[in-house]
C-alpha cells in the first residue's frame, strides 16, 4: 500500500454470494475470449479509479459470472449471452458494485481492533501464512480456481510483509502488535485456506485422515493460529497458544 487512499483488492474483501463468486467449469471458455478479455481490461481500469485493485483474472472472473446469470434468465447460450444481450455500462456498473463493497471493507479495516502478540505466537502466524501462500501456489496450477488461489497469495505476501514491518515496531515490551489491514488479510487468508482444504478444493498435504466434514491436523494447526489472531469460525474457538 502507498501513500494516500488505500487501495483495495476484491479477493480481500468478497463475501460467499457476491460478484466475485468463483465461475462454474462451463464458464470457462468465455473467459477466453477477446471481447471478454477487452471488457475485463476496462474493469481493472474502472475499479482502480474507485480505489479496488483486482488481481489477474478476477475482473475476467466477475464478468464471466454475470454473463452466466444473464444466459440462466434468457435460456440462451452464454456466447449469445455475451454477443446480444449484455448492456453497454455493465462495465461501469459491475465496477460501481465493486467499489462500494471496497468502501465498506476499508470502514470494517479502519474499525478492527488491534491484537498483540509475544514472539512465539506471531512466529506461529508467520509460518501459518506460509503454508497457506505454499497451498495457494500449488492451486495456481488448476485451471479453475487460479484468481482465488491468486488472490489468496497475494493477500498473504501482505500479511507477512505487514508482520514484518510491526515486528521492526515493537517496543521493550517484546509484544507485537498487529492491526489495520493487516490483521484482516491475516485472518482472511487463514479462513479461506481452512475452507478450501475443508471441501477438498485444495489439496492438503498433511498425512492425516482426509474426509468430508473431517478436520485433519493441518485443518487444526491453521484454525489454533486463526485463533491467535482473533477471527474462528463459531465453534472453533481455542485458548490463545500460551494458555495451552
Amino acid at each position: 500500500m502507498g501513500s494516500g487512499q488505500p487501495r483495495t483488492r476484491l479477493g480481500a474483501c468478497r463475501g460467499n454470494g457476491d460478484v466475485g463468486r468463483a465461475v462454474e467449469t462451463g464458464v470457462a471458455d468465455i473467459r477466453n475470449t477477446k471481447k471478454v478479455r477487452q471488457l475485463a481490461a476496462e474493469l481493472r481500469d474502472e475499479c482502480a479509479v474507485r480505489g479496488v485493485v483486482l488481481v489477474a483474472g478476477e475482473a475476467e472472473e466477475i464478468l464471466a459470472v454475470k454473463i452466466r446469470d444473464i444466459a440462466r434468465q434468457l435460456g440462451v447460450t452464454e456466447r449469445t449471452a455475451l454477443d446480444r444481450y449484455l448492456p453497454d455500462e455493465v462495465v461501469h456498473a459491475l465496477a460501481d458494485t465493486v467499489g462500494k463493497a471496497g468502501a465498506t471493507y476499508r470502514q470494517a479495516v479502519d474499525a478492527v481492533e488491534a491484537v498483540a502478540l509475544d514472539v512465539a505466537d506471531v512466529g506461529r502466524v508467520i509460518a501459518a501464512l506460509g503454508m497457506t501462500m505454499k497451498l495457494a501456489t500449488d492451486a495456481l496450477e488448476k485451471p479453475t480456481g487460479r484468481a482465488d488461489a491468486l488472490g489468496v497469495a497475494t493477500d498473504s505476501a501482505d500479511a507477512v510483509v505487514g508482520i514484518g514491518v510491526a515486528i521492526r515496531n515493537t517496543g521493550d515490551d517484546q509484544h507485537v502488535r498487529i492491526g489495520g489491514p493487516t490483521l484482516v488479510y491475516t485472518r482472511k487468508v487463514l479462513q479461506r485456506a481452512i475452507e478450501l482444504i475443508r471441501d477438498g478444493t485444495w489439496i492438503c498435504p498433511c498425512r492425516s485422515r482426509h474426509a468430508p466434514r473431517a478436520t485433519c491436523d493441518l485443518q487444526r494447526n491453521l484454525i489454533s493460529d486463526l485463533n491467535l489472531v482473533g477471527g474462528w469460525e463459531a465453534g472453533l474457538q481455542e485458548r490463545p497458544g500460551r494458555d495451552r
